[in-house]
């Protein structure tokens, strides 16, 4: 399994995977090409934003959206694991568990790492268990500006 960064040329392969994903029960918020557009651009543009294909034997197998930032709770850096989607195709494989283990390889100097996880969900809480991962109490509020 290997993460490919997002290139220039990989827009549309990213609209299709995220589309898939925000048609699914994992997500809360539909399709929408602009969001996707406007993501891609932040990534390949920014420090604090990062787009991976997940990869086997070169062929794409999913996709993982990260945001770095700064957490005031804990004083240290935290890795926001945005999305984290493995196609229908490759999933029971073992490639969530690899990518949650690449990514703390890859941020060594992050102390938490922070994902979301929908309530029907129930494989990816499994996984997300196994790998160490506990539920916090907080329920999240937000406001978007019109």
């Amino acid at each position: 399994m290997n993460l490919e960064n997002f290139t220039v040329n990989d827009l549309d392969g990213y609209i299709a995977l995220a589309s898939e994903f925000h048609s699914g029960p994992a997500s809360f918020t539909p399709p929408n090409i602009s969001v996707f557009t406007r993501n891609f651009e932040y990534i390949l543009n920014s420090s604090d934003a990062y787009g991976w294909f997940i990869k086997v034997d070169g062929t794409i197998a999913g996709y993982v959206l990260c945001s770095r930032m700064f957490s005031t709770e804990i004083g240290a850096p935290q890795l926001w694991i945005e999305e984290l989607s493995i196609l229908d195709s490759h999933q029971g494989q073992g490639l969530g568990s690899a990518v949650l283990d690449r990514l703390q390889d890859m941020f060594p100097n992050v102390q938490r790492f922070r994902l979301e996880v929908a309530p029907a969900n129930e494989s990816a809480k499994r996984l997300y268990k196994r790998k160490g991962y506990d539920f916090i109490a907080y329920e999240q509020m937000i406001i978007d500006r019109k």
